[in-house]
This record gives C-alpha cells, sequence and structure tokens, in this order.
C-alpha cells in the first residue's frame, strides 16, 4: 500500500500551501465582496452539490432503502446541529471565531470524505482507479488549496497570526486515515455484505453532516459577508467560485 500511502498524504498536506495566503492579509481584507463571495460559491459546490450528489447516490445504492433514508437523514440532522453549536451556540463568544471554527470543521468533514473515495479507488483491484496525470495532479492541488483557504481567510479576518493559524489546517490530513478505512473494512470484513453496507453507509453519513453543515457555514457566515457592502458583485463572485471549483472537478473526476 505504499502508492497508496504516497496518495494519500500528498493530498491530505495540500491544503497547508493556503497558509501562503498571509502574504497577502491586505488584498484578502480590503476585497471583502470577492473573498467572501468566492468561498461562498465554493462551499456551497462542495457541500451542497458535491456531498449531496454522492448522499443521493449512495442512497440508491446501500440496498436497504430504510437504513439508507434514516443514515442520510441522521447526517443531516448532525451537521445542522454542529453547524448551530458552532455558529450559534454558547460555547465559542465571537463572530469571526465562530466562522473560522465552522470553517475548520467542514474542511474536515470534506477531507475525511475525499479520503474514503481515494481508499475505495484501491478496492477490489491491483492498481488503482484514481488517474495520475498532469491535468489531474494540477486540478487536485487547485482543489485542495481552495479548500485551505476556506480555513485561511476567516482566520485572517478574525485577526489571527499565521503561527497559531496553521494549526487550524492540519483536520485536512484526516483524509489520510480515512484513505485506510476501506482498506481496513476489507481485510475484517472480506467482499462480504456486510463490508458493502458500510462501505456505502459511512460516506453517506460523512456526506450529509457535510451538506447541512456547508450550508449553515453559506448562509450564516459567507453570504452575509460577502453581501455586506452595498452593490451586487458578490452575486458574480459567488457564480465565480461556484463555476472554477466544478470546473476544477470536472478535471479531476
Amino acid at each position: 500500500m505504499t502508492d497508496l500511502a504516497v496518495l494519500a498524504f500528498g493530498f491530505g498536506v495540500m491544503p497547508l500551501a493556503a497558509i501562503l495566503l498571509y502574504a497577502f492579509p491586505g488584498i484578502v481584507l480590503r476585497h471583502r465582496e470577492a473573498s467572501w463571495g468566492i468561498l461562498a460559491g465554493v462551499t456551497g459546490f462542495l457541500g451542497l452539490s458535491h456531498a449531496m450528489a454522492l448522499v443521493l447516490q449512495n442512497h440508491s445504492l446501500i440496498g436497504d432503502r430504510t437504513l439508507a433514508t434514516v443514515l442520510s437523514v441522521l447526517g443531516l440532522v448532525v451537521g445542522a446541529g454542529l453547524g448551530w453549536l458552532l455558529l450559534d451556540g454558547p460555547y465559542i463568544r465571537t463572530e469571526p471565531n465562530r466562522i473560522l471554527a465552522t470553517s475548520v470543521a467542514f474542511v474536515a468533514l470534506h477531507s475525511f470524505g475525499d479520503g474514503l473515495l481515494i481508499g475505495a479507488s484501491f478496492v477490489g483491484g491491483i492498481s488503482p482507479t484514481v488517474p495520475l496525470d498532469a491535468v489531474t495532479v494540477s486540478a487536485t492541488a487547485v482543489h485542495r488549496f481552495v479548500e485551505g483557504a476556506i480555513v485561511v481567510i476567516p482566520a485572517i479576518a478574525a485577526a489571527w497570526r499565521s503561527r497559531p493559524a496553521f494549526p487550524l489546517l492540519f483536520p485536512a490530513l484526516l483524509s489520510v486515515p480515512a484513505a485506510y478505512l476501506p482498506i481496513w473494512l476489507l481485510d475484517v470484513y472480506g467482499f462480504t455484505p456486510v463490508r458493502s453496507v458500510l462501505a456505502l453507509s459511512i460516506p453517506t453519513f460523512v456526506s450529509a453532516a457535510e451538506a447541512t453543515l456547508a450550508l449553515f457555514l453559506v448562509a450564516r457566515a459567507f453570504l452575509p459577508l460577502a453581501s455586506v457592502d452595498r452593490g451586487t458583485r458578490w452575486l458574480v463572485w459567488t457564480a465565480l467560485g461556484f463555476i472554477g471549483i466544478s470546473l476544477v472537478h470536472f478535471l479531476v473526476e
């Protein structure tokens, strides 16, 4: 599994490069509509489009409609609860830190889900089904850098310095252990119906939680910040963020 180790680790550390945005804090803070609008579009795609598409796809593949529905709804509820606790709960006092904590949680969930997809590509065959050409690798690097920006831009806005903010990107490394989970399930259960159900149920639950957490983050934080100034340019930036990350996924998948 050396190839999996290299792929998972490389995928996991890519978002750490987003700390380079600390070299341009003035640009990030001055261009509020662009910064928050792009984050809203990107997060909206990753959480509401991509993650929910996976939930709907797996819902039809699990085989047990009742189990699939319960898992999906439970994940949606957990994501909504987490979003409420982080953004409106009593545990984090200041608004900038609430947004930052929610961004970290979202990136952690998304990275865990991406890791599951990477690990699944190594199940059942000698060679992985993950393409490793120049276009795919470049698009993946852009994809993960933007995910890191979902944490770094709120950290800059919350007046965190780069050194204490850097560890906030470490949850992106959850993609590494997540990549080994499908292999572990195969070792424990083999090619049995139990393994098949678990291999679909876990990403379904994680993606459902990611979807509603993204909904809270976009509706409660990113869009209000993007639209606080007069004008409608934030709509353009939000659309560009959504279209841009969609294009990146077209090149990756």
